[in-house]
């Protein structure tokens, strides 16, 4: 059975080497790795509305958060992947907070619109860019 269990300080390595494995194109907030204590400040913040684990059977699967804004980010480590955990994730995640949701994902990252998109019927909503001056 998959559970979501909340983020602590002590799933941090979890989390770490989930960051570790993400690619260019599954990122939008992070152009580098971030250093351990940068990421353990970052977890110590409360970043989000919600941020779980996904376990199955006990065992960390991947992590799923809602941000502040309603964004549901999700990742899933890659041996995991292709099983389901993602949508049984995002299903449980919406149960415990009712309501809009919105999905943040970078353009290139294709997998992740077509889950969203085939999983939850998830429409374009807009594009947005960056500028630096």
């Amino acid at each position: 059975m998959l559970t979501l269990d909340p983020v602590r300080p002590i799933h941090a390595g979890l989390l770490y080497v989930l960051l570790e494995e993400r690619t260019p194109e599954q990122s939008i907030s992070h152009k580098d790795m971030p250093r351990w204590d940068e990421h353990n400040k970052f977890i110590a913040s409360n970043p989000y509305a919600a941020w779980y684990l996904i376990l199955k059977d006990k065992n960390a699967v991947g992590s799923i958060y809602l941000s502040k804004q309603r964004e549901i980010g999700i990742s899933i480590y890659g041996q995991h992947k292709s099983k389901g955990y993602g949508t049984d994730a995002v299903k449980k995640l919406m149960e415990l907070h009712p309501g809009k949701f919105y999905a943040n994902i970078n353009p290139d990252n294709y997998a992740s619109r077509m889950f969203f998109q085939e999983q939850f019927g998830a429409k374009l909503l807009q594009h947005t860019y960056v500028l630096s001056s």
